[in-house]
């Protein structure tokens, strides 16, 4: 039992969901009827509540789940909603809140946490960095011409079927960054917010090819496209599936998705015509460095060994020597220095964007938070980089 003045996370019981839907409409500024919807997807099970001697003082809602780093699945956190109640503000609620989860977290067996931030300080104060981006591609369908792939059968299908689901993991796996979704996010493609959606197939010879989930809407005088997903796992399949957006263009001038700016449908795009525009950067903390390290993949061709020392500021439990070995795309994490390999100093922030992919050492060296030579920065570019870590899904 926690003293009165003490703040203590527990699972939020059905009493507490009208206030804090209440404070999370006020702090990120929607109705507050729209909570309860929200807490009806995530479920009350995956809602963790901040209270001071049994007073609630704030929240979050988990997303449980994973993300693709080196073509294989890393157990993550997600966090979303996060609030505190407006007379707590400023008391370092929110970053006791966040604290809590992670070690939770760590506590449950994931390697990772990943959000979309309404703020940085505050995220980094407990861990998180800058780690990869969700971009918006979009063009008009007027000025693009795809031609028709006769081979390809497009056909609408209901709900998301588990072909669709299992084409997405295999298409997924190969972009840094993309989640390996559970059924919260896979209820944001299918149903968002303010949304229908329609799902579309492509297959050859009765073999599934790719996919696309999309919503057409009203824009006053004319019609967007927007799409939720689209994946595909070959040319023909992608360039069908451009074919369809197009064939919007009596009535729709925009047609858009999420993702990446080399990916699949935008290098497909017969025309320079399209925009591609930042549209959110997400932040990932290491949870358990052991456990990340582990668990991801890693190039094929690396071999050999080096030393990191983790310096942890906010979760001094992942402080440490770490000698990390690689041998044929696996990677074998030991507690202690091994004698004669590379050495690198690095804070926990330092590490969420070097897992990922989204900072190379120099800049992270400028930054202050990575020591090493020349050496060991030549290795970690040689083995933490690769294509730019994105995300398609928000959440």
């Amino acid at each position: 039992m926690a003293s009165h003045d003490e703040l203590e996370l527990t699972a939020a019981l059905e009493a507490d969901l009208a206030p804090l839907g209440d404070a999370l409409a006020h702090a990120f500024g929607f109705p507050p009827e729209e909570a309860k919807l929200w807490f009806e997807r995530s479920g009350i099970e995956n809602i963790r509540t901040l209270k001071r001697g049994g007073r609630l003082c704030g929240g979050l809602i988990e997303i449980p789940m994973a993300q693709w780093f080196g073509g294989r699945s890393v157990s993550m956190m997600g966090v979303a909603g996060v609030g505190v109640f407006t007379e707590e503000r400023g008391r370092g609620v929110a970053a006791q809140l966040m604290l809590s989860m992670l070690r939770e977290s760590r506590a449950r067996g994931f390697a990772l946490s990943t959000l979309y931030p309404a703020t940085v300080s505050l995220y980094r104060r407990v861990g998180y960095e800058r780690a990869g981006a969700r971009f918006s591609i979009a063009f008009d369908p007027r000025a693009c011409e795809v031609a028709r792939v006769p081979e390809i059968t497009i056909a609408e299908v209901r709900e998301t079927p588990e072909d669709v689901v299992a084409l997405y993991a295999a298409t997924a796996r190969r972009c840094p960054g993309f989640l390996d979704r559970g059924p919260y996010v896979w209820t944001r493609v299918s149903k968002p917010r303010g949304h229908v959606t329609k799902t579309f197939t492509a297959s050859h010879g009765g073999v599934l090819e790719g996919y696309v989930v999309l919503s057409h809407t009203s824009a006053g005088d004319s019609t967007n496209v927007l799409v939720t997903d689209l994946a595909a796992t070959t040319s023909r399949a992608a360039r069908a599936i451009l074919r369809l957006l197009v064939e919007y263009r009596s009535l729709a001038t925009v047609v858009k998705w999420h993702g990446g700016p080399s990916d699949l449908f935008t290098n497909l795009l017969p025309e320079r015509h399209h925009e591609i525009s930042l549209t959110d950067y997400f932040m990932v903390r290491v949870v358990d460095v052991a456990r990340a390290l582990s668990a991801r993949g890693w190039p094929l061709g690396a071999s050999g060994a080096l030393t990191l020392e983790v310096k942890d500021a906010s979760m001094p439990e992942n402080s440490g020597l770490y000698t990390l070995e690689l041998e044929g795309g696996e990677g074998k994490v030991a507690a202690g220095e091994r004698a004669g390999a590379p050495r690198v100093t690095i804070t926990e922030r330092g590490l969420a964007a070097l897992y990922t992919g989204h900072a190379p050492a120099h800049v992270l060296a400028d930054a202050g938070w990575l020591e090493a030579d020349d050496t060991a920065r030549a290795l970690l570019d040689a083995w933490f980089g690769g294509p730019y870590p994105v995300m398609r899904d928000f959440f």
